[in-house]
């Protein structure tokens, strides 16, 4: 079936390993927006961190955040979906993780929060080569359980670091068995959602309010949180630098973030219309 509606990961998937988007990629994605395609940003960040190069793709109208907590509208500027963690379920979160040492990132109200501690010295908080991306696209607040605390609403997301892989499975073991959605995106990450919040269910919610059938749907993705996304779409593609079980879910895999595996797929499936297995790796 004809393919009408194209969502896309970033990290790892559209973005390339220095988070730019190509002036290929951009270009075919225009191709087939101006030949009707819907394409829809589907991303573990917050709208503050999304990438420049949107300017330059004016017809993407959605964007797909925090794994799924929220459908922004891009054109109207508003929510048109919202799906957060609770109050209630924001503390106990917060008491799982009082005795350790991680930074903590709080999604809400589409920016990120961050301690100031751990933004002063990203590089011992899991920074790696992305330092400077951070620094601009993260709030510091003086002390960040505190804040949480004082916010006391409910909240989009929680992204957090963790400094040995033992911390991460302990809390990692502790979020699943209380229903939180636990994800990751990153080899030393883990990301908090509710607990019926995942970017496949905001895909699925937003193809419905679209009219569009899910045997149209392609979908590219390279991570776990990619996961349901690529279980509830008609074209599941994964990228070839994609995790091994992102990898046995697609129908095809395309070529790498780095060597513009988005444009690949879409100029091969969506604008000229092959579906021949061989054209991929």
């Amino acid at each position: 079936m004809e393919i009408k509606l194209i969502a896309l990961d970033l990290d790892g998937t559209l973005l390339t390993s220095d988070l730019k988007i190509t002036k290929n990629t951009i270009d075919v994605l225009n191709e087939a927006m101006n030949k009707g395609k819907e394409v829809v940003i589907c991303t573990g960040r917050t709208i503050a961190e999304l990438p420049l190069e949107f300017e330059h793709m004016p017809y993407i109208k959605y964007y797909i955040t925090s794994n799924g907590a929220i459908i922004w509208d891009r054109h109207h500027i508003r929510m048109i979906y919202e799906n957060p963690i609770p109050v209630d379920d924001v503390r106990k979160l917060m008491d799982i993780l009082k005795p350790f040492d991680l930074r903590i990132e709080l999604f809400a109200l589409g920016r990120v929060f961050i301690d100031q501690y751990c933004y002063d010295h990203l590089d011992e908080y899991g920074g790696g080569n992305h330092v400077e991306f951070l620094r601009g696209s993260r709030t510091p607040v003086p002390e960040i359980k505190s804040f949480i605390q004082e916010f006391d609403e409910p909240v989009d997301k929680f992204n957090l670091f963790f400094k040995t892989p033992e911390q991460r499975k302990e809390v990692w073991d502790k979020c699943v068995a209380l229903g939180f959605n636990v994800t990751s995106s990153f080899e030393q990450n883990m990301e908090v959602n509710s607990k019926t919040a995942n970017k496949g269910t905001a895909l699925k919610s937003l193809v419905n309010r679209l009219n569009i059938d899910v045997s149209s749907v392609m979908v590219v993705g390279d991570q776990l949180n990619d996961m349901t996304m690529l279980r509830y779409a008609g074209h599941p593609i994964a990228m070839g630098n994609a995790v091994d079980d992102i990898k046995s879910l697609a129908t095809y895999i395309t070529k790498t973030n780095d060597e513009d595996g988005v444009a690949y797929a879409v100029k091969k499936l969506v604008l000229e219309g092959e579906d021949n297995e061989n054209l991929f790796f």
